[in-house]
């Protein structure tokens, strides 16, 4: 395995500013404090001394905007490794678009991810787990490109025939409350194993989705029943999405 390092992709509009940033800041620094024993050469110093704090991040991925241009839609990559480096990659983004329509289409994985693997509840640059669920589903490597006709990612689920999450999103299911009759939006839980995404800690705390299981029979009677379901991002944000 190549050398990991923790990755944050963040957005940046001119109008709003860096999306999310201190989702990330803090998403970065717990995975650097939780995965510290596992890939740094020396712990101890890289717990004490080498983990940069929010206001490092800020202060580094505000110079990268400045330098790519204030004026303009980015991505960046932000990346640490357990020697502390920091590095950021910034790409210019087009003007926002709307994807709303359902017309992104996503397909079911194969066969199960287990769920206890580490990479699914960190956001590093090993990526092998994502990338083998890509592969059985006959799609390639992931390309900000949305074609009809082609699938744009997969999702995964685990060995209890849990939903996770997709190869780059979480997932949200349109359901039905039980008690109430009421549709609400569930998000597979943390335990079902997947990513802490950023986006969805937002929507989480605003009450616009909440969590609970979500099994594959779920999934599926939720596209017989042509309810919505939905997947988010902190650069594309929230898009609707149709199984096929």
């Amino acid at each position: 395995m190549a050398s990991v390092h923790l990755l944050e992709t963040l957005l940046y509009d001119p109008a709003d500013g860096l999306f999310l940033l201190d989702y990330h800041c803090d998403r970065m620094i717990e995975s650097a404090k939780e995965l510290a024993l596992f890939f740094s050469s020396d712990p101890e110093t890289f717990l004490r001394d080498l983990i940069p704090t929010r206001s490092e991040l800020t202060n580094k991925l505000e110079a990268a905007v400045n330098n790519a241009g204030k004026g303009q839609r980015q991505r960046l990559r932000l990346l640490l490794d357990f020697d502390g480096a920091i590095t950021i990659q910034s790409s210019h983004l087009p003007s926002e678009t709307n994807f709303g329509d359902g017309s992104i289409v996503v397909v079911l994985d194969t066969e199960a991810t287990p769920k206890d693997n580490v990479f699914l509840q960190h956001k590093t640059t090993e990526r092998e787990v994502y990338n083998q669920a890509r592969t059985r589903a006959g799609l390639g490597p992931f390309t900000a490109t949305v074609s009809p006709d082609t699938p744009f990612d997969v999702i995964l689920y685990n060995e209890d025939k849990e939903v996770m999450e997709t190869s780059v999103a979480n997932i949200a299911v349109e359901t039905e409350n039980k008690e109430t009759g009421k549709l609400e939006w569930i998000t597979p839980p943390v335990s079902s194993g997947l990513l802490r995404g950023t986006m969805r800690r937002k929507l989480l705390e605003s009450g616009e989705i909440r969590e609970g299981v979500v099994t594959l029979n779920d999934l599926k009677k939720a596209v017989m029943d042509n309810r919505r379901i939905k997947c988010f991002n902190s650069v594309r944000k929230e898009y609707f999405v149709t199984v096929k």
